[in-house]
């Protein structure tokens, strides 16, 4: 059964290109807020999934915000106000709807520097790679990679004259720098593509031999490491492979 003509239109109207249109017209804004803009209404479009725009929708989606820290529900519910008011003043939408905005707490942050995890050192794992571990432990502090990224990996893809690590995931493809201090170590590696073929459980065993901390802890310290370099929360969501910023917005309060 084909769509309403309205319905028709607002799924139209809801979409990456009508996002990128009003982004375009926030002349004064900064790159970082064009960013914001864009992650947090496109994760509000993925919810609706072609569903008619309403304020019982508009609802359903505050109550899946409740879970994230208040100055992010703030954040992502100014924005998308901001785009839904749009919309009604250019006479796309023939009725205003927004989200409820929630006040932003300035408790929020002081709970969250007690909860923050800590930068550790970690200087012990950049020291000559004499087993699986020690590499296994360096690529997620160097990469950010999970240990299934790891198994998809080709030695091939590391280009030492560019500096440059190709990670194909999902069909997606990223380009990551690769760091001087990773290159003396791994570069003289010959036989990397055995490891990157053997199973989950069997990198995890070898990364116990290696580190106390686990593939998860490693990779929150290869965040913290990003968020001290004040590398951007959209350039790390890039790096990581994320398709929103949500599971990192609470490194950056």
């Amino acid at each position: 059964m084909p769509l309403p003509i309205h319905l028709r239109r607002i799924t139209r109207l809801l979409n990456e290109k009508t996002i990128k249109i009003f982004i375009d017209s926030r002349k004064k804004a900064s790159e970082n807020t064009k960013l914001a803009y864009f992650y947090d209404l496109r994760a509000f479009v993925t919810f609706l999934d072609g569903k008619e725009l309403s304020q019982t929708q508009l609802n359903l989606y505050q109550l899946e915000l409740q879970t994230l820290a208040t100055s992010s529900q703030h954040r992502k519910i100014t924005n998308i106000n901001t785009f839904l008011k749009y919309l009604y003043q250019n006479g796309e939408l023939a009725h205003f709807y927004e989200l409820h905005v929630v006040p932003y707490q300035h408790q929020d942050q002081q709970n969250a520097k007690k909860e923050r995890a800590q930068l550790l050192d970690v200087s012990q794992y950049y020291r000559q790679v004499q087993k699986p571990g020690d590499l296994i432990a360096l690529l997620i502090l160097e990469f950010g990679l999970k240990p299934s990224e790891i198994q998809g990996l080709k030695w091939s893809e590391f280009n030492w004259d560019f500096k440059i690590l190709t990670v194909a995931t999902g069909g997606l493809k990223r380009i990551l720098p690769i760091r001087d201090k990773f290159a003396r170590l791994a570069r003289p590696i010959k036989n990397a593509d055995e490891l990157f073929s053997k199973s989950r459980q069997f990198l995890h065993y070898e990364l116990k031999k290696t580190s106390a901390l686990s593939s998860a802890q490693l990779r929150e310290q290869y965040i913290l490491q990003r968020v001290a370099e004040r590398v951007s929360i959209y350039d790390l969501a890039k790096n990581l492979g994320l398709k929103s910023i949500h599971s990192l917005d609470k490194y950056y309060r």
